[in-house]
């Protein structure tokens, strides 16, 4: 909900530059202000506001409330709810909240399962199942697991991250001793470092989660059914190539990043520079990464585009993960002013 040139004081029924205001309602009325991406709020004169701690202070009401209203523009499929509507959206669907639990959770499994069936068959593909799931790897930000105790949620959180770390870091390991064998210092250093970007990813969303952040990008049924429908048409262009006996393929997460990229790229518009910029080397790096495996796949003699395509490909992850981590934003909390 980037907005740039803000005006002063927010009146229309939308902000003509985000198209979202906050909408704040006390004694004395309702009053609109505009709300930016870092959760700063533009109060009129007499109004406090820490921008800090994102704690503002209006009125004399003790029932001061809050509610981010979406935008109606545009027609795309992946709509930008607000978080309330969002919020609502995802409790009132049991299948969404329970395909957003479990995908994750087996997109890690379904690597390591991957990795061990390479090491002990000595397979030159990545593994089909694993590279088809991987996209579900990176919407595990979008998770939500709360219960009305906070300490079980945040057990539960903590559980439910450090189970993903494992299978992803057990995989990476697996991969890494594979290419041990094979004498590949190049990929046993990718493999290293992909475990050292995963924990941190990881960690992350994990955090960002017991602090009560809320995304930016929202993983609505229909934003999911949309990634199901491509993946299976991926599936259908795979399957006979996984087939070949020749097929020499070591990447396995850029299907799964060029479908992210078309789904970030529709909360474009709402993005800060460092998200544009984090989106435009994701691109880059992943279209360079898929053009040099497509030329090692054409001939098994280039090993420098095998090396260009992973390499860039862990690059375009790196991106990906900056894109999630950094589209968080601080929850808004709004307290009644003291009478003084």
């Amino acid at each position: 909900m980037t907005c740039r040139n803000v005006p002063d004081f927010v009146t229309d029924t939308e902000c003509s530059h985000c198209g979202n205001y906050i909408e704040m309602k006390n004694a004395a009325g309702t009053i609109k202000y505009c709300h930016l991406t870092d959760g700063t709020l533009l109060l009129k004169k007499g109004d406090k506001v820490t921008k800090g701690k994102k704690v503002a202070q209006m009125g004399q009401s003790d029932n001061a409330t809050v509610s981010i209203l979406p935008s109606h523009s545009g027609s795309n499929s992946f709509f930008v709810h607000s978080d309330e509507v969002a919020s609502y959206e995802f409790k009132s669907d049991t299948f969404l909240r329970v395909a957003m639990s479990l995908l994750p959770i087996t997109a890690v499994v379904s690597y390591q399962i991957d990795a061990i069936w390479q090491l002990q068959f000595r397979n030159m593909y990545a593994g089909l199942c694993s590279t088809i799931l991987h996209i579900f790897y990176f919407l595990q930000f979008y998770t939500h697991l709360k219960y009305k105790s906070k300490t079980i949620t945040y057990i539960y959180t903590y559980l439910y991250h450090i189970l993903i770390w494992i299978f992803k870091t057990g995989g990476n390991i697996i991969y890494f001793l594979y290419h041990h064998h094979e004498k590949n210092i190049f990929h046993q250093c990718i493999f290293a470092l992909r475990t050292i970007q995963d924990t941190i990813f990881i960690s992350f969303i994990c955090i960002y989660k017991i602090r009560s952040y809320d995304p930016l990008i929202c993983v609505q049924h229909k934003a999911l059914f949309s990634v199901i429908s491509r993946l299976e048409i991926i599936l259908a262009i795979l399957v006979p190539i996984f087939a070949q006996e020749n097929l020499v393929k070591k990447t396995v997460a850029n299907i799964s990043l060029f479908i992210l990229y078309d789904f970030f790229s529709v909360y474009y518009h709402l993005f800060t520079l460092r998200l544009k910029w984090a989106l435009w080397l994701f691109v880059v790096f992943i279209t360079i990464s898929v053009v040099n495996e497509w030329l090692y796949f054409v001939n098994h003699q280039w090993y420098l585009c095998d090396q260009i395509s992973t390499g860039f490909e862990f690059l375009a992850e790196c991106a990906c993960c900056l894109v999630i981590i950094w589209q968080f934003k601080l929850p808004i909390i709004i307290l009644p002013s003291d009478q003084t």
